[in-house]
């Protein structure tokens, strides 16, 4: 992947965490149709958005539970489930730059990267966090590290059993 194509990935998988996270219940259609684009482009990239995806989904339905943070509606909204499966398809996508970077980097700019894509959707209204910023923020910053270690585990996985195929 060149510079320029992961710079164009890169646009594309923002504008949709901003469509979802702005548009919530009114553009769902919108996430499963550009959802369902990617996924007929990159073939596999839907198994693994389902495993990371639904990682990430029950990370935010305990955080939920546990009252870190509250959504208006429900539990967990469907622009949030969609979100979840564009940021597995986003991961599956650009694989092969995330793991020539180190573990350290990787996990680190993941939690990072995770805490603040939840604090612009708490500034911008998709979410509210009753526990306050600072707990919060600190707490979302240390389930993004171990998230972001789980995903490497999972893209590492894939890259052995790839290789084990051929």
């Amino acid at each position: 992947m060149t510079i320029r194509e992961l710079l164009i990935v890169g646009v594309v998988f923002n504008s949709y965490w901003l469509l979802a996270v702005i548009g919530q219940s009114h553009y769902q259609w919108l996430l499963v149709i550009c959802l369902l684009g990617c996924w007929w482009f990159y073939r596999d990239a839907w198994r693994f958005a389902l495993i990371l995806g639904t990682a990430g989904i029950s990370m935010d339905i305990v955080l939920s539970l546990l009252g870190l943070f509250q959504f208006h509606s429900v539990v967990l909204p469907f622009w949030l489930v969609m979100l979840w499966l564009g940021f597995g398809s986003f991961v599956w996508v650009t694989r092969h730059i995330i793991v020539v970077y180190s573990s350290y980097v990787v996990i680190g700019i993941g939690g990072l990267g995770g805490m603040l894509s939840y604090l612009a959707g708490y500034r911008l209204g998709a979410v509210n966090w009753p526990l306050g910023i600072t707990v919060t923020a600190l707490s979302l910053f240390a389930c993004w590290l171990c998230f972001s270690a789980l995903t490497l585990v999972l893209i590492r996985r894939y890259d052995t059993q790839k290789a084990e195929e051929v």
